[in-house]
């Protein structure tokens, strides 16, 4: 008996910080839940170069599936790197104004309507965030200022359908808009059950008494599955009874990520002292790129006096240059940036070296900076 396996979706991972434009180090993790669903589906998984793709098992025609699962149906995959540091220091995490943070996690879900056939054109998944992830059983304590004398707690599920955030001791489900009072302490303690539920990303919501404005919300990815706590994000593709794409036409799915920019600022340190930095009048002079660099030519400015009147390394005087504009993050290292000393116009540094990969990102009010330190 042979076994027919057919495609269902494909799935990139694209970053194009990398020379050609695929992620290196990620890798897709189904859930435990999803892989439940996946065996009951008759269903493999394979990692690719790209990404992963998902197969089914099928019967001689090629297209009818062995066991077919019926939607609504969500399949969920652990977003990790292998190299987080790096990760996280060249890609560029926003939705709208928000930027992730500490405690957050990533999201990249399809929108069913705009599923892709075209392998040259699959469908984009951008970055989300989500606040966090959860058990499905879990409490918080929530404070607000001001302190409202009543709140409505409400829980919705990825498709925007309240539910019940529990069970009463009864074990009926507690009212949809559930009023809670605030404690001794002035804080709204929310405890949340939601044991019998897919897991998948809920939003919890705290509603004025009238239930016309929201107070506080929240939007955790809730799972039982500890591997949730090695990942940086969650991808989700739901399959939806309309339109119907489950077992149609295979799917293209990229994850679509960016580069991050930085105003690099070197920090010039007189090693010793060894150089008299108000003599030595230092500039920083973009000579341009060889032929095929993604870099534009960029100009630096001194920050402050020569020396710089507040900032020493050890004790040794410093000046600053910094970018007009952000630069971004490439695999392949800027080259042609000279440190330079006018009297005999003198080239201290043929090739300043590049902000590293895994260090860290300052930000400061309006931009980010990556800060390299040169001695001399």
């Amino acid at each position: 008996m042979n076994l027919i396996y057919s495609r269902l979706l494909e799935v990139s991972v694209l970053h194009d910080y990398f020379r050609n434009g695929i992620a290196r180090d990620i890798k897709l993790i189904p859930t435990r839940e999803t892989q439940e669903k996946l065996k009951r589906g008759r269903m493999l998984w394979r990692e690719t170069p790209q990404g992963i793709v998902l197969l089914y098992r099928a019967e001689d025609d090629l297209s009818t599936p062995e066991v077919a699962l019926s939607p609504p149906i969500d399949l969920c995959f652990f977003f990790q790197s292998n190299n987080p540091t790096e990760f996280f220091t060249v890609t560029e995490l926003k939705k709208g104004s928000r930027s992730y943070q500490a405690g957050d996690i990533l999201a990249f879900q399809n929108i069913p309507a705009n599923a892709s056939s075209d392998p040259l054109n699959p469908e984009k998944l951008a970055v989300d965030i989500w606040d966090g992830a959860r058990p499905k059983t879990f409490s918080e304590r929530v404070k607000l200022n001001p302190i409202p004398s009543k709140v409505i707690l409400q829980v919705r599920d990825a498709s925007g359908n309240k539910i019940a955030p529990g069970l009463d001791d009864n074990g009926n489900p507690l009212p949809l808009d559930l009023p809670l009072s605030p404690d001794d302490t002035g804080a709204f303690l929310l405890k949340l059950d939601l044991k019998g539920k897919a897991e998948g990303n809920y939003s919890f919501v705290l509603r004025n008494e009238a239930d016309t404005q929201d107070l506080w919300t929240r939007t955790y990815f809730l799972t039982q599955d500890s591997e949730v706590n090695k990942s940086l994000g969650i991808l989700s593709l739901g399959y939806r009874a309309s339109p119907a794409r489950l077992y149609g036409d295979r799917e293209y799915f990229a994850i679509d990520l960016k580069r991050k920019a930085t105003k690099w600022t070197y920090i010039i340190v007189s090693q010793n002292n060894k150089v008299d930095l108000a003599a030595a009048q230092l500039s920083i002079l973009d000579k341009g790129n060889p032929p095929g660099s993604p870099y534009a030519t960029y100009t630096f400015q001194q920050q402050g006096a020569a020396p710089h009147a507040d900032i020493r390394i050890n004790n040794a005087e410093t000046v600053i240059f910094k970018s007009q504009v952000p630069i971004p993050f490439f695999e392949n290292p800027k080259l042609n940036l000279e440190l330079r000393r006018k009297p005999g116009n003198r080239v201290l540094f043929g090739h300043l070296p590049n902000p590293s990969r895994s260090g860290a990102v300052k930000v400061s009010p309006g931009e980010e900076i990556s800060e390299i330190y040169v001695f001399i």
